[in-house]
């Protein structure tokens, strides 16, 4: 299992959760996605062969054009 996590700073509510849990979770691979709405953060623990691109595809899908990786 390996675990990335993203800032979006878009996010301001709990459709904003809601729709990036949906959009990330629906990629196959997901174990799981949390969510910090204050600091902004999504965490998401996955399979190895889930590419960090598909998931900031997946947080775009939702509609958050701005992503960044945090190491």
């Amino acid at each position: 299992m390996k675990t990335d996590q993203f800032r979006v700073p878009e996010m301001s509510c709990q459709h904003c959760v809601n729709a990036i849990t949906k959009e990330v979770s629906a990629l196959q691979g997901v174990a799981l996605v949390s969510i910090n709405l204050a600091e902004k953060t999504v965490k998401v623990d996955h399979e190895p062969d889930v590419s960090v691109a598909a998931l900031v595809s997946a947080i775009n899908e939702a509609g958050y054009d701005e992503v960044a990786v945090l190491v």
